[in-house]
């Protein structure tokens, strides 16, 4: 739950659907999204709204001549959108993951072409026949494709990963952080010692610990955000110059 969430529900009911209406109405400069989101089927809109609603509460004074009691035409909200933008940290390669939302393995034998560009962003995996003969028949059914999928989304904001299919590959990558920070790559063992068994993005909502990466939830491994025990976490990293 949002620690925002008392507070919006206290607002009287013109100003809430006041600020309903710049949240849509950033919503979809952002996304480019127009439908009604249905937060069951689209848990990726439903989130991203809510943050963007959060972010408008957190800095309530900027955006006050549109929360005010009154109907406010959508052509209207273009400067609450650039002030918006320009709060905005969210890191480019977080913004990369969370369009990719969904994305998951492909039924039977079959592959899903965007994971396997996911897995082709690993030159580690192709630098024999062999090697690329199996990664062409296997594709995502044959590769663990965390560490894929963290190449892709940095290769999104032009910057160069591990360029390896190993999650252990990140834990001597970039700058070490002390903690969890959004955007970082954290290095998660299931064991009792340090071997990298999984690697993942910080991607904190609403102050939950919570991995956005690959092969994650869901039949055959998708692209979700979920929460995963902070004890697992063995090492966060952060991208060089970035």
């Amino acid at each position: 739950m949002s620690r925002w969430d008392n507070k919006y529900r206290s607002l009287d009911a013109n100003t809430r659907g006041s600020l309903d209406q710049l949240g849509d109405a950033i919503f979809r400069d952002q996304t480019g999204y127009t439908g009604k989101i249905n937060a069951k089927s689209q848990p990726q809109y439903a989130t991203q709204w809510m943050e963007i609603r959060d972010t408008i509460l957190e800095n309530r004074q900027r955006f006050a001549q549109w929360l005010r009691p009154v109907v406010v035409a959508v052509q209207n909200f273009a400067q609450a959108t650039h002030i918006y933008d320009l709060l905005d940290t969210t890191p480019a390669w977080i913004d990369a993951a969370r369009r990719e939302m969904g994305t998951h393995a492909a039924a039977g034998t079959q592959h899903n072409p965007r994971i396997m560009q996911y897995i082709l962003t690993c030159t580690n995996i192709q630098e024999t026949e062999a090697q690329r003969r199996y990664v062409g028949r296997e594709g995502e059914h044959g590769v663990e494709w965390c560490s894929a999928f963290v190449n892709w989304c940095l290769g999104q904001a032009s910057i160069t990963g591990t360029r390896n299919a190993l999650a252990a590959s990140w834990s001597s990558w970039g700058t070490r952080l002390t903690g969890p920070k959004q955007g970082a790559i954290v290095c998660f063992s299931w064991g009792n010692g340090r071997h990298i068994d999984h690697v993942a993005f910080c991607d904190e909502v609403n102050g939950q610990f919570r991995m956005l990466g690959g092969n994650q939830s869901g039949q055959g491994g998708q692209v979700s955000s979920v929460a995963f025990p902070r004890n697992n976490a063995v090492d966060y990293r952060w991208p060089p110059n970035a």
